[in-house]
């Protein structure tokens, strides 16, 4: 069975389901294929919830770029400490030496593509595999990049992606956050809805596109992971 049948047959087997049903089923029929990465923004804290209720010995990546903001490495052990979940941190197989003398110094600055690429994209290849199936945060709110997702797609790296939040909002996340208690990074209250690298997140003024605090001034949105057509740098 193709990638492109077996997304065909499990779109209306998933369609109107719950996010912690979609969660399970994908569990049932995907397995020990399944697998997340989570870079614990408030979507991902919701996911990272249920799975901790459905399949809490899924494989959970965290893409550790050297940038983070102290608060994301905060929430991070929180998590790890109090969920009890399997989450496992990649970097760079890369020397920082190594990294510095590809890209030289403040690569950020002057090619951020290849500076996501090394610092994110390269770990993520290290753990892919052919069957790979990915459990995602993704929303079809979040930006116009991804306004096209479903609750099961393939990216464009050619792997099936399950998105249990697809169809979400802003204000659905926070409800839900509030409802149950959440855990969450305290940055979202200081006008950063999205939270990637130190040196590549602004605040976002009220109203403003979620990931529009990213890599502000350059047209990209995207550090590359969440590529959703082929030959896309993710933009």
């Amino acid at each position: 069975m193709t990638k492109e049948s077996t997304v065909q047959r499990m779109s209306p087997i998933l369609a109107g389901k719950s996010p912690g049903e979609i969660i399970r089923i994908a569990r049932e029929e995907f397995g020990q294929n399944l697998m997340m990465t989570t870079g614990f923004g408030y979507s991902g804290i919701i996911l990272l919830s249920l799975v901790r209720d459905v399949y809490p010995e899924i494989p959970i990546y965290f893409i550790d770029t050297s940038f983070h903001f102290e608060e994301t490495l905060k929430l991070r052990l929180k998590i790890m400490a109090e969920w009890g979940l399997n989450i496992q941190k990649v970097s760079s197989r890369r020397p920082e030496t190594e990294l510095t003398g590809l890209m030289g110094e403040k690569a950020y600055e002057r090619d951020t593509d290849t500076c996501c690429y090394y610092r994110k994209v390269e770990p993520l290849l290290d753990i892919l595999e052919e069957e790979t199936v990915w459990l995602s945060a993704t929303r079809r709110d979040q930006s116009t990049t991804r306004a096209q997702a479903n609750v099961i797609d393939i990216d464009g790296r050619g792997h099936i992606k399950v998105n249990p939040l697809f169809n979400w909002t802003r204000d659905d996340c926070w409800t839900y956050i509030r409802k149950y208690d959440l855990p969450y990074n305290p940055l979202h209250d200081q006008s950063h809805p999205s939270i990637g690298c130190t040196h590549c997140t602004k605040p976002v003024d009220l109203g403003g596109d979620e990931r529009s605090g990213r890599w502000i001034g350059l047209d990209k949105t995207e550090c590359g992971l969440h590529i959703t057509g082929p030959g896309e740098k993710g933009k």
